[in-house]
């Protein structure tokens, strides 16, 4: 099965990847789309027209794509309405052009809030105490959290993070991220 991942960043599209390869290691095949976009460039006319074209691409090689991740910060806390009918417009707005077999994995505020849904992989990484944080959905800017202790994390880091996190304690300690993949479970059962 061909999973397309689409983000913000190759760091946020990389990061899925090798997370999601804990749990979907056999049989699944994690490919990048507009690798050389970033942030609010994916909101663009024109990025949707290369996205059609890498698409259109990928099935001409032989990949026939099955589903297309769409991997978006919120920028917000979830209950920040207008962020998040910005985002939803999007996902729906570019959903149209892959053939409407995307799903949509929304991290709020940021991806990094997945690294605080697992912290002890974290502590494990930097030799560090970070407490567990009861819900990592309501750390605003968890990117600057964890650049705040200071034991020289940088975002550029996470593919290598994610590719550690324990699956499971994710999808038990972060509620969207356990959302999203009971949704991509279906998904790929109904597409078997």
């Amino acid at each position: 099965m061909v999973i397309a991942l689409v983000g913000e960043a190759p760091n946020d599209t990389d990061s899925i990847a090798n997370l999601l390869s804990r749990k979907y290691d056999s049989g699944f095949d994690f490919i990048p789309l507009l690798n050389r976009t970033n942030g609010s460039d994916l909101d663009s006319q024109k990025t949707k027209r290369l996205l059609r074209n890498e698409y259109e691409f990928e099935k001409r090689k032989g990949n026939a794509i099955d589903v297309v991740i769409f991997v978006r910060d919120l920028d917000g806390l979830a209950s920040n309405s207008h962020q998040r009918t910005i985002r939803d417009d999007y996902f729906t707005n570019f959903n149209s052009v892959v053939d409407r077999k995307g799903i949509y994995l929304l991290n709020i505020y940021e991806i990094e809030a997945l690294i605080l849904a697992d912290i002890k992989t974290f502590n494990a990484k930097y030799n560090t105490t970070v407490e567990q944080v009861e819900d990592s959905m309501l750390i605003e800017e968890p990117k600057e959290f964890l650049r705040g202790q200071k034991v020289g994390y940088f975002e550029s880091h996470n593919p290598e993070i994610f590719g550690l996190l324990d699956f499971e304690t994710v999808y038990s300690n972060c509620n969207y991220f356990s959302l999203f993949i009971d949704r991509f479970n279906r998904l790929i059962k109904d597409l078997r």
